[in-house]
């Protein structure tokens, strides 16, 4: 494994070759210079609590290392700490009456000690913490979730096993033994850690980075990173429709599993079984974001192809806090509002927080890129159609209208009331209504409208003897709201005999209602409902035990108006010689009554249902010690069950369940440790190799299994230097959807099939059978990464970091068509049925199968670069950075037997990538104020079709600021309050919208967002 991973060096030359660039083209992921100064005073407010847990919550406010023993400081219960407090001052409060004192090293570490000894003169080496990427206050070793090992992101300080000597543990160990550092659990890895980087990167996101993104949503936040090549769309013509889901690396949609709290959601409901819906997450809740952008289906299960995004949850609080914000662009707001509080004590700790959100529509009525569909103005086509308010009539024979000179005319405006007359129409002979039909009404949408509560809930109790027991509970409530255009008459037939057809013959019309009768329209109620149980402990020396039971719920509502056509009533109406019964197409106003267009337009109503239960447990610890340290294993299980249901009132039903269960592993081992003093006299001991495995079993009821397996190796030459490999299987389980499909019997009649092996003739009178394929199987990938990390010690706050990656997906799902199927009938037997043959002849087709098979295939590298340095001049922190993902590989074949196409740097509508993506940040904070400011970059990418239009190649700027009104002493009223912030953000400073492409709807969904330059306030006060 470790060859096959090492052997992949080669294949990553072209992603190397452009590290060149990393200066130009780079996002940010910034570092603090060195250990911040513990001298700098925070608002710290913390309940009495275990004296471990206290220590990390002080070092993630302040972002000072905090170094201690778990042996000496496990069972110890800190004192309440509360104030405007320097890291020494608060560690000093929550220390009081332990038996333990505080020691504060040169480089601004504390370590915390037995007392009566003596602090050694020696530094915790710079090198050993990672550092913060935006200046924020970072996290201390035991507190820390993960490290930030790609671009974009930040992360907090973390002290790893640093080399100390007996004087400063207050123990009995020799001067060359590690202190014994509570360990940290990494998303990536279920594995605890205490090394700042692993073998797979991991890219963290604070909440204070999704705030001053400035964007308004987790969606438009997560579309914004390198990782996330392309979005899906979140207007009414993208492929989601509204709701919010994130595709790394451009990979297919539901290919990238979503985590809460590192525990698996369904993928279900109201989503239609295809991805979880990010948007059913109250923002206010979210603590922060961590990304694996490589497949860890070995660490996670299915779903993983492309990566992980984790989607961490406030756990805690100790008083009450507000946050307020108002957002706004031309022609769209939104706003939102969260209350929450929290406590604790000793034995137990709670959290409670409300929250409402409301967004108003964007739709295209409101850009004048729709008003006028005549984009040759761009050097494209004229794009305006006949459906306008009022439309076109056209005659139904090749003759001209009767009384006309022509066969179109305009229908004029107005026409309200009785028929109108052929004479109304001889000045339009000829003429047609042209307008942008997406436009008419109130126009399609571009961003939804919508509101939502949200309540989130999470408590700790500590039970005897080291247990404790913890749950979760998510409730979130959604209605998504879009009025939109006209109702769409689409070249209907109107017969003579309509009381409004002054032609005396049937005529055809193509023109979209005026609003008077309603527009099309779509609401969908969300209910999202999210519980977990669990308890946590140690039941051997050095092995914990975690279990946990969960059950997510997502129920959901689509209703929708005037779309969907009783085609009966409809030409009923048509037809009705009774002016109070026919549907009157030559009006701008009512066309009929309500009554009769309600018949026409009787709505639907679509209720899915989503569930997934789950059990789970696992058991962590250290076996066994090797020359180079012990080693680290977890093994664990899940069963779970799964529950889809898809039914529209009066109509077809869907769905399934589905029952799975897994057994899962993982090590690390430690293969090689550098001795102290091997690079110099007084340098200390660090890892110089270490392998990390693990292997997954996956049992499905319903298509069957999955192994998956991953591979990592960690080699350190240098202290300041870290080489690293991964390799991993994954995989994507088909749907419930697709494993649970309705039979319909069609005719091949409506496919206009031909036969090949019948001199391509005409297949009449066969059946197209559109079913489910029980022999379904998963979607399976591989993905590689080879990288590199340096942190000078000549340079602090300075890092540089490479990785190149590679994935590939074999056995893509997709629907074949009949067509497809006859064609490659070898391909897929037992899809074509035939009549016996005659003559040497092959029989006729009698069937066609119209169903979900495995016949794609996917390919996909680059390399994702950053650097970051952060520095300090007097009480102001500096930092700066660059990141970028560099694809230069993107092939896809989608047609059997077919030749892979390259999709590197061409727009695609469902899943491609561009060949640059990256961010430039430059940050400034000084204690009661901040600023900074962001560059997003797109590299230059080709249109779809055959004109290859050039598009991107632009960036797009961002500015944040905060100040801090508590420090700034504005008003005797904040006296009460223990903190006060105030921030501003502006995304897409220069207001840049999206470019013309040739295809309808004539804008690169993948890359859009119509908002503009979009500007945020927020007021965030905790008491």
């Amino acid at each position: 494994m470790i060859h096959k991973i090492l052997s992949r060096a080669s294949a990553y030359r072209g992603a190397l070759r452009d590290s060149a660039f990393v200066a130009l083209m780079l996002s940010c992921n910034l570092a603090s210079a060195a250990e911040p100064p513990a001298g700098v005073r925070h608002r710290i407010e913390q309940p009495a609590q275990p004296l471990a847990d206290s220590l990390r919550a002080i070092g993630r406010q302040t972002g000072v290392s905090v170094l201690f023993d778990p042996v000496k400081v496990g069972g110890r219960t800190s004192r309440a700490v509360s104030g405007q407090l320097t890291a020494v001052e608060a560690i000093a409060q929550a220390l009081e009456g332990s038996g333990l004192e505080l020691t504060e090293m040169p480089n601004g570490a504390i370590v915390v000690k037995a007392p009566g000894t003596k602090s050694s003169a020696g530094t915790v080496p710079a090198a050993q913490s990672d550092r913060s990427s935006t200046g924020q206050t970072g996290a201390s070793a035991a507190d820390r979730p993960g490290r930030l090992g790609g671009p974009g992101g930040s992360s907090a300080p973390v002290v790893q096993a640093s080399p100390l000597t007996a004087a400063d543990e207050g123990s009995a160990r020799s001067a060359d033994a590690p202190v014994s550092l509570t360990r940290v659990e990494v998303t990536g890895t279920r594995l605890k850690l205490i090394d700042s980087y692993g073998p797979t990167p991991v890219n963290v996101y604070s909440r204070a980075d999704i705030e001053r993104s400035g964007q308004p949503t987790l969606e438009r936040f997560l579309s914004s990173l390198n990782e996330a090549a392309m979005s899906p769309g979140e207007g009414s013509l993208g492929v989601t429709n509204g709701q919010g889901v994130v595709q790394l690396r451009g990979l297919p949609l539901g290919s990238t599993l979503v985590l809460i709290n590192g525990r698996r959601v369904q993928a279900a409901g109201a989503s239609g079984s295809r991805f979880f819906n990010l948007n059913l997450i109250p923002m206010a809740a979210v603590e922060r974001v961590e990304i694996v952008p490589v497949g860890s289906s070995a660490v996670y299960g299915g779903d993983a192809l492309a990566g992980v995004v984790n989607i961490i949850l406030k756990k805690q609080l100790d008083g009450l806090a507000l946050d307020a914000r108002f957002g706004s662009a031309s022609g769209v707001g939104d706003g939102s509002l969260s209350l929450a509080t929290g406590g604790g004590d000793a034995s137990s700790s709670y959290l409670l927080l409300g929250s409402y959100r409301k967004t108003t529509p964007l739709t295209m009525a409101e850009r004048g890129f729709f008003l006028d569909a005549d984009y040759r103005r761009f050097g494209g086509i004229d794009s305006r159609a006949r459906y306008c308010t009022p439309g076109t009539v056209s005659s139904n024979t090749a003759a001209n209208l009767p009384g006309l000179n022509s066969t179109f005319a305009a229908i004029p405006p107005g026409g309200a009331g009785g028929a109108p007359s052929i004479g109304d129409f001889a000045g339009t002979a000829g003429q047609a209504n042209l307008c942008s039909s997406y436009a008419t009404g109130k126009g399609y949408v571009l961003a939804h409208g919508t509101e939502s509560v949200g309540l989130h809930a999470a408590g700790d109790l500590r039970l005897r003897d080291g247990w404790s027991a913890f749950g979760e509970l998510s409730l979130s409530k959604e209605r998504l709201r879009a009025e939109e255009t006209g109702i769409l008459m689409a070249n209907v037939l109107v017969p003579a005999t309509n009381a409004y057809n002054p032609f005396g013959v049937a005529v055809r019309v193509s023109s979209r209602l005026g609003t008077e009768n309603g527009v099309e329209t779509l609401q969908r109620d969300t209910k999202f409902a999210r519980a977990l149980l669990g308890v946590r402990g140690e039941v051997l020396p050095g092995w914990e035990l975690e279990a946990t039971a969960s059950s997510t719920r997502d129920d959901g509502q689509h209703r929708t108006w005037n779309v969907t056509a009783n085609a009966a009533a409809r030409t009923a109406a048509l037809a009705s010689s009774d002016p109070s019964q026919a549907l009157n197409l030559f009006t701008t106003g009512r066309a009929a009554s309500d009554a009769v267009l309600s018949a026409i337009f009787p709505g639907v109503v679509r209720n899915d249902e989503g569930r997934k239960d789950q059990l789970g447990a696992f058991l962590r610890g250290s076996p066994l010690d090797l020359p180079a340290g012990p080693v680290d294993v977890i093994v664990g299980g899940e069963a779970a069950r799964d529950r889809y249901l898809s039914q529209i009132v009066g109509g077809t039903r869907s769905g399934g369940t589905r029952s799975s269960s897994a057994a899962y592993g993982e090590a690390r081992l430690p293969l090689w440790r550098q001795a102290a003093g091997a690079d110099g006299p007084g340098s200390k001991a660090w890892d110089l190799a270490a392998l990390t495995l693990a292997a997954r079993r996956d049992v499905y009821g319903d298509f069957g299994g999955a192994n998956t397996y991953q591979a990592g190796l960690e080699f350190r030459p240098l202290r300041s230097t870290l080489l690293r490999a991964s390799s991993a299987s994954s995989f994507k389980p088909p749907t419930l959807v697709q494993m649970n499909a309705n039979t319909v019997s069609l005719t091949t009649d409506a496919y206009a099939i031909r036969d090949p092996q019948r001199g391509n003739a005409l297949v009449l009178g066969g059946e197209v059978l559109r079913t489910a394929n029980r022999d379904l199987g998963p979607e399976k990938g591989r993905a590689h990464s080879l990288g590199a990390v340096w942190e000078p010690a000549s340079l602090a706050g300075t890092r540089f970091g490479v990785t190149a990656w590679q994935v590939k997906i074999d056995g893509l799902i997709g629907l074949l068509w009949p067509q497809t199927a006859v064609d490659n009938e070898a391909l897929f037997p037992g899809f074509v049925t035939r009549a016996p043959a005659s003559g040497g002849t092959p029989g006729q087709i009698t069937r066609v199968l119209y169903s979900e098979v495995n016949y794609g295939r996917l390919e996909t590298a680059g390399a994702d670069l950053e650097v970051a340095h952060a520095w300090k001049t007097g009480a102001t922190k500096w930092t700066a950075g660059a990141s970028a993902t560099r694809t230069h590989r993107y092939d896809v074949a989608l047609t059997p037997g077919s030749v892979a196409a390259s999709r590197l740097g061409v727009r695609a509508v469902d899943y491609w990538a561009p060949k640059w993506k990256g961010r430039l940040q430059l940050g400034v904070d000084q204690g009661a104020w901040s600023l900074g400011f962001t560059s997003r970059f797109l590299g230059s990418y080709r249109d779809s079709g055959t004109d290859g239009r050039r598009l991107g190649n632009y960036w797009i700027h961002d500015v944040a600021a905060t100040v801090n009104l508590k420090r700034l002493g504005l008003g005797s009223g904040l006296n009460a309050v223990k903190d006060a912030r105030l921030s501003l953000a502006i995304a897409n400073l220069a207001d840049r919208l999206p470019e013309y492409v040739g295809s309808s709807p004539h804008y690169d969904i993948t890359q859009a967002d119509w908002r503009g330059r979009y500007a945020s306030l927020q007021l965030s006060v905790s008491w």
